[in-house]
């Protein structure tokens, strides 16, 4: 660990002099005397205004319109792709994913994520809502570190925040459509324009997709179990009835439906019998998919959300009102061997309002502020039943109520010219009532915040942050039989982190350094059993060290190059033995926090052909690189160091565009996924296949 700190504090140390240069260089055309092309500013509104991306003492990773056509950014997987030390696997089902940012995790079943995940200012109140599908997306913005003060519960490990295109004041149209291949076909088409006169707006966007899969499980006649089905919807209006007033409505709508469980066996399966009787052992495989029964799973939910702005002299009111109904089943052979011995119906129902209320003054004083209340509930209701060798178990059922009572403020004020501090707290009074146990427990924190950050130039910051997280704990989804506890606690991390960030080169480059200490207190970890459980346990102290590094540069009027690295040790340092949890203390103790690859990195190059004055022809080449990943709180399973190449190239005219791209050009496989038998209960570990290589082609065009 201290030999990667000390490689990253060289690296910083190389990057401060780049940073510092107080005189940038621009290449120029000898001929016409013009400077070659620049990086675009990128604008966030990671503090609810809009600032430059340098402006901001927070890890950011963001992406423009332009990024997100060019990596071809769906869904969060392809966002975590290009992001240091953020981690998306899909796993399970078409709503079910486990979401990591600097080592702290996603809790499933009725768990909650490690992020505030935001699609125009509003939350995702369901964690099943982190894997929808993203599109006519305007936006993308990922703050790592705890984001409480201004994003809200759960933003223990950063907040992702998505913003859609807006409507527009003249009639815009578009069309896209993919066709690759596992007879995988999508349909993207939206509408924009005025309604009347310019007082009132709208905007309708829809993807439809059709995928046939490209997995099979040989066992069943080759049947493909990776298909998808989904259509989604999104309508907006949005009114201005005078210069201070902004009122938008949205209804969102989404079905999806896809394959599930196609998890593979990583150990030959047994079925444990009562001494002095020998275990039966299956004989199965490992690492190929054979499940008996091919799995389905669909997500459907429905969300309606209104944002209302009104505009003083000094700042502005935002409210924003929620709801959404989500709905989703699944049905799989859990067991994943070629005996028929575990299967499960998972049903998962919930309705959520929300209600947030802030007022933010304008960025022209020296003193800005921002401050809120928010209020939240939740009905959800999550059955788990098990088949066992044809047997029906009681089901693991609970119907929860949730409610959230906060309020939040951030002030930033410049001490002087070049030197800003912020101070930002969240107060978090939460109460999960489990009404299927009779219990019901609150949890509450305070999460301050302070950073100092100095501008050495106009084109670089420095800043260090000390801030606090907190994630509420809840109780488990017990069956009976289950030897899991009830309940699981709250967990707290307290967050250290110096960056550095700033362009040089006259704009050419531009890049970003943040090192980061985590001190983390009974973080929490998802297992299940054979019963049908879903739990999560506490783990009582561990800390996690590491540091991330972004470049953006443009050695050439044609060709972009982007580079992000980032690197997580960690140890877990206090543990103690818990029930339900078959391995011993001693096993756990001192070993380091899974699920996040101790190094990543992604590179991408993008080079621009002009053919003529009215197109061009882009060719983009990303490459990324997964560390080693240990799955299980032993360490004892691992996935090995991995490469991934992405290809595209694009013909673009003024309008419309045709692109050939390829996902995973060498067909890598890897493990996604890997759940130890020996924490879970199985009969054998099981893993996630990678999604093989995918070869296309897409159309685009705009009205």
């Amino acid at each position: 660990m201290i030999f990667a700190l000390n490689r990253s504090m060289r690296a910083a140390a190389m990057l401060v002099p780049i940073l510092l240069a107080d005189s940038p260089v621009c290449a120029q055309d000898p001929a016409s005397g013009e400077t070659s092309a620049v990086i675009e500013e990128i604008v966030v509104i990671a503090r609810y205004r809009s600032e430059n991306l340098g402006d901001v003492p927070d890890s950011i990773t963001a992406f423009t319109a332009a990024d997100i056509d060019a990596h071809r950014i769906e869904r969060v997987n392809r966002v975590a792709s290009l992001t240091p030390n953020l981690r998306f696997s899909d796993d399970q089902e078409v709503g079910v994913s486990t979401l990591i940012i600097r080592g702290v995790r996603q809790n499933r079943g009725t768990g909650q994520p490690p992020v505030s995940f935001r699609v125009d200012g509003v939350s995702a109140t369901n964690n099943l809502l982190t894997t929808q599908d993203l599109f006519d997306i305007e936006s993308i913005e990922v703050l790592r570190g705890p984001q409480g003060a201004l994003y809200g519960r759960n933003a223990i490990g950063g907040a992702i925040l998505v913003s859609t295109r807006q409507p527009s004041d003249v009639p815009e149209y578009g069309l896209r459509f993919s066709v690759s291949e596992g007879d995988d076909y999508v349909l993207g088409a939206s509408a924009s324009g005025p309604i009347g006169d310019d007082s009132t707006l709208y905007r309708a966007s829809l993807r439809i997709q059709d995928r046939a899969g490209q997995l099979e499980n040989a066992y069943l006649d080759g049947a493909k179990v990776d298909f998808k089905e989904a259509v989604l919807f999104r309508g907006r209006l949005l009114f201005q009835p005078s210069d201070r007033w902004s009122i938008a409505v949205t209804g969102q709508y989404a079905d999806q439906e896809g394959g599930s469980g196609y998890f593979m066996p990583g150990s030959e399966g047994y079925l444990p019998l009562p001494p002095p009787a020998e275990p039966i052992l299956f004989g199965n495989p490992t690492y190929e998919i054979q499940s008996n029964s091919v799995g389905v799973s669909y997500v459907q939910f429905e969300e309606l959300s209104a944002k209302i702005d009104y505009e003083f002299d000094w700042g502005t009111l935002t409210s924003i009102t929620s709801y959404s109904d989500v709905e989703s089943e699944n049905d799989q052979d859990l067991d994943q061997t070629l005996v028929d011995a575990i299967n499960i119906e998972v049903d998962d129902n919930s309705q959520t309002f929300a209600q947030e209320l802030r007022l933010a003054s304008d960025a022209d004083s020296r003193l800005r502020w921002v401050a809120g209340a928010y209020y939240f509930t939740q009905d959800r209701f999550r059955s788990l039943a098990t088949t066992f060798l044809g047997f029906p178990v009681p089901p693991a059922a609970q119907d929860l109520e949730l409610e959230n009572i906060a309020a939040f403020g951030n002030i930033s004020y410049d001490l002087s010219e070049d030197l800003e501090l912020t101070l930002a707290f969240r107060y978090d009074n939460e109460t999960p009532r489990d009404k299927t146990q009779g219990r019901s427990e609150t949890f509450d924190e305070w999460q301050p915040k302070i950073s100092l950050a100095y501008g050495f130039s106009d084109n670089a910051l420095g800043y260090v942050t000390i801030g606090k997280g907190f994630r509420a704990g809840g109780f488990n989804n017990l069956a009976p039989g289950s030897n899991f506890e009830p309940g699981f606690d709250a967990e707290s991390l307290v967050s250290y982190e110096a960056g550095l960030k700033g362009s040089a080169f006259g704009g050419r480059l531009r890049g970003g350094l943040a090192l980061f200490y985590i001190d983390y207190t009974d973080q929490q970890y998802f297992l299940f059993d054979q019963t049908g459980t879903q739990a999560n346990i506490n783990v009582p102290k561990s800390k996690i060290v590491g540091g991330e590094l972004e470049l953006t540069a443009v050695p050439a009027e044609s060709l972009t190059l982007n580079l992000g690295l980032g690197f997580t040790d960690s140890e877990i340092t206090e543990y103690e033995d818990i029930v339900g949890v078959l391995v011993p203390a001693v096993a756990i103790e001192g070993s380091k926090v899974p699920g996040a690859p101790i190094w990543s990195l992604n590179l991408g190059l993008e080079h621009h052909w002009a053919v003529s004055n009215s197109s061009e022809v882009v060719s983009r080449l990303d490459y990324e690189h997964r560390g080693k990943t240990y799955w299980t709180l032993d360490n004892l399973d691992t996935q090995p160091a991995y490469d991934l190449v992405n290809l595209s190239f694009s013909l673009k005219k003024q309008n419309w565009e045709a692109r050939l791209f390829a996902n995973n050009l060498f067909d890598k496989d890897y493990i996604e996924w890997f759940f130890g038998a020996r924490f879970i209960g199985l009969p054998a570990d099981i893993a996630w296949p990678s999604a093989p290589r995918q070869i296309g082609v897409e159309y685009s065009r705009r009205f």
